[in-house]
């Protein structure tokens, strides 16, 4: 199999300070934040992924021509933050910037008091367009917390949206990861072609812990792979498309490259047989 029939995915689970006041949340600027940051970009320019994922509410504008540079043939989804009172997806795509305002809030953000909420039909027809990129002719959804919450399951089962689809991004910051996973094997059980990139930080929120890390990634993978990914010590769960989670409690980083479903197989018999993912690798920042 090529190098090039792969997509190569890092995820970056940080460790941050948020805030909030009646309008906006924010993150705190703190030295560990900027060091994390910082040897986040050094991974980036040494692995050069295709898509470089950070959680929701750590995006920095003092970054921007960072972000612009590593995106130049690539994609960074740089998190999110609060403008104009809405929770903001940035994303950079070969250095172009484009910004997504979240259209679904939790209880526990301030711009659940801005929006309501929104059919399906809706956010399809008005909406589904802007969450949309695309690299080495594979689509992506790129979706901030609880708008994979709400939408992923019809995404997925869309025939039209899920033609060349290789997967949705959910990019978040809460406190019930259990409940986000839930939903991902409802979706996994539908569409075992699709994968998920689910990034979550580990956080506290008003000096409470709050934000429980376990990042994840469900999809198509093969069985020698992932009895490989368990001899390793990497958590992989027995559902059939649980690929790995991260822990709990640290600032961590997942890179691996993945192959889209037309081009697997899944025995080792087979004259088409290569093994995805490949390449993984997993440390703390």
């Amino acid at each position: 199999m090529r190098v090039d029939d792969y997509l190569s995915v890092c995820m970056f689970q940080l460790k941050v300070d948020l805030d909030c006041n009646s309008v906006d949340e924010y993150i705190i600027e703190t030295k560990e934040v900027i060091s994390q940051l910082e040897a986040a970009f050094s991974v980036i320019e040494k692995r050069k992924p295709d898509i470089s994922l950070f959680p929701e509410m750590t995006y920095l504008k003092r970054y921007e021509k960072k972000y612009q540079e590593l995106s130049v043939s690539k994609i960074i989804v740089a998190g999110s933050y609060y403008k104009d009172g809405i929770n903001t997806t940035v994303v950079f795509s070969n250095g172009k910037k484009y910004e997504v305002p979240k259209c679904y809030a939790s209880g526990a953000e301030p711009m659940a008091r801005k929006v309501s909420f929104m059919p399906a039909e809706e956010f399809m027809k008005e909406e589904i367009k802007k969450h949309e990129f695309w690299i080495k002719g594979k689509k992506l959804y790129i979706l901030n917390c609880m708008e994979y919450y709400h939408m992923a399951y019809y995404i997925a089962r869309n025939t039209k949206l899920n033609h060349n689809l290789f997967g949705i991004i959910a990019v978040c910051s809460n406190s019930n990861t259990r409940v986000f996973e839930e939903e991902t094997v409802c979706i996994h059980n539908h569409n075992e072609s699709v994968y998920t990139f689910y990034l979550n930080c580990v956080s506290t929120y008003k000096g409470e812990n709050y934000g429980d890390g376990q990042s994840y990634i469900y999809g198509p993978v093969s069985g020698h792979e992932k009895e490989w990914l368990i001899k390793d010590g990497i958590n992989s769960k027995r559902n059939v498309c649980h690929l790995l989670s991260l822990s709990s409690n640290k600032e961590q980083y997942i890179y691996g490259e993945y192959l889209p479903y037309e081009k697997l197989s899944r025995y080792g018999r087979s004259d088409k047989y290569s093994s995805n993912p490949k390449n993984i690798i997993l440390k703390n920042l």
